[in-house]
């Protein structure tokens, strides 16, 4: 591990001249057969976005842009972390943006990190004090409680993933006690310069700091020595699955790019990186700025027939019930999907949300809670298995990678470890069956608010249909459908192999959990969550 010193605050921008890398020569041919048109692909598995993670990080020969609102020290979080520092021997350039209340990877670990000559860790919106934190967060609570909530990742100015995915464990399927359902989009061609144009803005804004400028600490040639060997062991230990190339092959003996039916599927349209500018954080004075809930506001007041609504934490405020109104009084379809009380990680916005639910049915508003013992993996994909081993399809068969599926073993070993819970983490937005939005918003005061956010916009009729088909489908059984009886009581209806089960209190929460979010629901937190 090379080693530097930094005093000074640099200001630096994307690497546009990436010809020489090899990624953007594999994906050019790809790209000049799709002008003025960027190719996405969904990534719904835990195990699929770990390992396209590290296998781009793996193949940049340019630059890496990371910026994550949650950065755990586990093995994941370690695994990624020793991936960047073998790019960096490499000789890539590595800017890392962590937000600083987010991430718990804590200040040593970062500043050793920053110790590599090419290597770059700032901390967005930092907290004053680095030992007294919570007092800190306390004390400055106005600005503090702003956060960068923002999720993507930028190799070499030619791919970017952009998604719902923090890092660690329990978004890749690997946590004993939690698995994330969530969902990323991996992009190619110009919405990549959009990506590393917004990552541009947040790393040279003034609330991005240097992490040697507020953590200090000197580390002996031994102790660079010693963590430098700790990464590369667990380097050692994982191997991404081979199929990954699949992403960025292109077909070299035909010299033309085209995809084939043996490597997966882009889809080909219009895509843009939508984000909230960075001085968000401020509170006031943001008017001159365009909000990333004010742009997709735009969007949503174009729905003329369906909206399938994909968010983990939902509060709609009393605007939020008005739009809604608006849209059924136009004969718009709406769904929505988010946790139950069982499944969510935050119990604090189930109060928020539960009590617009009957308000919501009463309009005619399709509502569904994820059970919190559901698989949310996509549907088997052949393209990714061949051999005698792999699955036959009957002719014109679809898989359904979008699909729920209920968890059949919880002790059944996946990846790295296995989870005994699952709780849904996408946020995705689905506009008549035309447009797809994937990103890091949640549907909540905080996100729409407080904090900042990113996200893809994709215009693919084909694409969005059948993530819509899908996740309809896979409702059934996977998750509670809200209703209210003849009495208007709320009620839960679930399918199950033995017929339709319908439950009266909140399905599989504990008498504690019940008692916790009516209490709750009693303090003024609504803009808070």
């Amino acid at each position: 591990m090379k080693s530097r010193k930094k005093q000074v605050v640099e200001t630096t921008f994307k690497i546009t001249d990436v010809e020489r890398s090899s990624l953007s020569r594999r994906i050019r041919p790809y790209v000049d057969q799709h002008p003025r048109e960027s190719g996405v692909y969904p990534l719904v598995s835990g195990k699929d976005a770990l390992d396209a993670r590290l296998a781009l990080i793996a193949a940049a020969e340019v630059s890496l842009d990371l910026q994550y609102y949650i950065w755990h020290r586990d093995q994941s979080g370690h695994l990624m972390a020793s991936y960047l520092l073998e790019a960096a021997d490499r000789g890539v350039r590595v800017r890392l943006l962590l937000d600083d209340v987010g991430s718990p990877i804590g200040d040593e670990r970062l500043l050793l990190l920053s110790q590599h000559v090419n290597i770059s860790v700032r901390l967005f919106n930092p907290l004053i004090s680095r030992v007294r934190r919570l007092w800190s967060m306390v004390w400055n609570f106005g600005r503090a409680n702003r956060r960068m909530h923002n999720k993507s990742l930028t190799v070499d100015n030619t791919v970017t993933l952009v998604g719902g995915r923090n890092i660690g464990d329990e978004y890749f399927e690997a946590c004993s006690q939690v698995d994330f359902s969530d969902l990323d989009v991996m992009a190619i061609g110009p919405v990549v310069e959009n990506a590393s144009d917004g990552f541009d803005e947040y790393w040279n804004s003034d609330f991005s700091c240097p992490i040697e400028l507020i953590a200090h600490k000197k580390f002996s040639v031994q102790r660079l020595a010693q963590a430098n060997r700790k990464y590369r062991e667990y380097v050692k230990q994982y191997t991404p699955k081979a199929w990954v190339d699949a992403f960025l092959y292109v077909d070299g003996s035909a010299g033309s790019g085209v995809e084939t039916d043996s490597h997966v599927k882009w889809y080909w349209s219009q895509a843009s990186i939508l984000y909230d500018h960075p001085n968000k954080v401020l509170g006031r004075g943001f008017g001159k700025f365009k909000s990333l809930s004010s742009q997709l506001a735009e969007l949503s007041n174009s729905v003329s027939q369906e909206l399938l609504l994909v968010s983990p934490y939902f509060v709609p405020g009393r605007a939020g019930l008005d739009y809604f109104s608006l849209l059924r009084s136009r004969g718009v379809a709406i769904t929505i999907l988010t946790n139950s009380l069982a499944a969510t990680d935050v119990g604090v916005v189930h109060s928020g949300y539960a009590k617009y639910r009957k308000r919501l049915l009463k309009m005619g508003v399709s509502i569904y809670e994820t059970r919190s013992d559901f698989n949310a993996r996509p549907g088997y994909d052949v393209r990714h298995e061949k051999g005698p081993g792999a699955p036959k399809l009957k002719p014109k068969h679809r898989i359904r990678r979008w699909a729920f599926r209920r968890k059949k073993d919880a002790n059944k070993k996946m990846h790295i470890g296995s989870s005994s819970r699952a709780s849904l983490h996408a946020k995705a937005f689905f506009i008549d069956r035309q447009k797809t939005f994937v990103g890091s918003m949640n549907l909540d005061p905080r996100s729409l608010l407080i904090n900042t956010e990113i996200g893809v916009l994709v215009d693919n009729p084909e694409m969005t249909c059948e993530a819509v088909e899908d996740i309809l489908a896979s409702l059934s059984g996977n998750a509670y459908a809200l209703v209210l009886d003849e009495t208007g009581k709320l009620m839960w209806e679930l399918e199950t192999d033995e017929g339709r089960v319908r439950f009266r209190t909140e399905p599989m929460a504990t008498v504690f959990q019940r008692m916790a979010v009516w209490l709750m629901a009693l303090f003024p937190l609504e803009s808070q969550l």
